[in-house]
């Protein structure tokens, strides 16, 4: 269990196996726990020995554990993540010239009403207000890339998120150097991914401005952003940001769902895509089995209103959507249902009690020290005031996400694949 530190597996796995084998030695030729230092001067030379190697073993074992909580897998442990939490929640109302809870305030607003009408008309402020406030929970709280994966057997997290990004890009079918767009790029986690698996020369449009400072820099802290970067715009008007048939390809992972209608989004990707070019696409989705029950519309509401979603549409409306814009529909599917998984997408969002993992947040009592040790951080003025009712907003989404999955009613992969006419096939 302690040796899940990708900076120093060699150096935790010699640990165990000394201290199992040191441990093994001195029940075998002491057969009793020494109490104190002089019980120790008093064994044989091959007790002190067994001894003191189980000691140094259980020194390294709690270095290299310590390390974990700070460094963490990948160079962001625990106890960094929140030192980074609190050191960029800190500076965000003075860099961005915002107020937190203001902006947490007028977003609860929008998603009062069960109409959905205003929150289309607004949905530029709507999905600005949401990403302002929730980059910092998703890159802390789940990871760079801000989508969902199932996993296959014997795959990690990150691994899974990887191989879905990988997936969806391989339909794309573009040589090395290709110029790809990436709508709704997030902090650029996917494209940069893709970008080091195909060598393509990714854009990415977001319409958040922390979103798009956030990914330059770590494209530049990566030596990446030769091949990919960010710029900021409204994916509703790509034809004004970039001339018309300048992509070899273009792809949208877990982002077109908060276009307030889907014919729009779509219609500005065809007019920036190069005849015969490829659009993949995974969308968040009503499947079959919604019913329309009250379950139902709550896991649907629940998803909206944490998610900084207009409206969720029907698997149909979207594959309507995309042929009404002249798209020819190669493949359709929702992933959500492939037989080959191992762990379904939503089982991160459902509630774990290992306090090191990402599901530890959504039991009871982990939901509960979140919320309030946010609270203390904002009485303490280490996080803006508003910080606790956004991680709010985001458990609502975790239980809707959660229960949306379990009841199928809900998917976040619906696979779409088309092409636009002309050009070489």
């Amino acid at each position: 269990a302690i040796t899940t530190s990708g900076r120093n597996d060699g150096m935790s796995l010699q640990a165990t196996l000394l201290g199992g084998a040191a441990a093994a030695s001195y029940l075998k030729y002491v057969g009793k726990v020494p109490l104190s230092a002089s019980d120790v001067s008093a064994l044989p030379l091959d007790g002190k020995i067994a001894a003191y190697t189980v000691v140094g073993s259980g020194l390294v074992l709690g270095a290299n554990f310590l390390e974990y909580l700070v460094y963490g897998p990948n160079g962001s442990g625990p106890i960094s993540r929140v030192v980074d939490f609190i050191h960029t929640a800190l500076g965000q109302e003075n860099r961005r010239k915002i107020v937190v809870n203001d902006w947490i305030e007028e977003y609860n607003r929008l998603h009062k009403a069960e109409d959905a009408s205003e929150r289309n008309s607004m949905y530029a402020s709507l999905v600005n207000h949401y990403y302002e406030l929730a980059t910092l929970f998703y890159e802390v709280g789940w990871c760079p890339s801000f989508h969902f994966a199932y996993r296959m057997l014997g795959e990690s997290f990150s691994e899974s998120i990887r191989r879905h990004e990988y997936y969806l890009a391989g339909f794309l079918g573009l040589a090395p150097g290709s110029k790809v767009l990436d709508v709704g790029c997030g902090i650029g986690g996917p494209y940069r991914n893709i970008a080091r698996f195909t060598k393509w020369d990714i854009t990415g449009v977001t319409i958040n401005e922390y979103q798009v400072n956030r990914a330059n820099t770590l494209c530049k802290q990566q030596g990446l952003d030769k091949v990919c970067r960010s710029v900021q715009g409204d994916f509703m008007k790509l034809s004004t940001m970039f001339p018309k048939e300048s992509f070899d390809g273009v792809y949208a992972i877990e982002a077109t769902c908060h276009a307030p209608e889907r014919r729009g989004v779509y219609g500005e990707i065809f007019k920036v895509m190069k005849p015969g070019a490829i659009f993949a696409c995974y969308e968040w989705c009503l499947t079959d089995k919604y019913d329309g029950s009250a379950l139902h519309k709550k896991y649907k509401k629940q998803i909206e209103e944490g998610d900084g979603l207009p409206d969720l549409c029907h698997t149909s409306e979207v594959s309507a959507a995309l042929k009404d814009c002249g798209f020819e529909v190669l493949h359709t599917r929702d992933m959500a249902s492939d037989a080959n998984q191992d762990t379904p997408w939503y089982i991160t969002m459902t509630a774990g009690y290992n306090p090191l993992s990402q599901r530890f947040q959504f039991n009871p009592f982990g939901m509960f020290i979140t919320v309030w040790g946010l609270r203390l951080l904002e009485f303490l003025f280490l996080v803006p005031s508003g910080t606790s009712k956004v991680q709010i907003m985001l458990q609502q989404a975790a239980l809707g996400l959660a229960g949306g999955g379990v009841t199928g009613c809900f998917t976040p992969m619906y696979l779409t694949v088309c092409r636009k006419p002309g050009g070489k096939k």
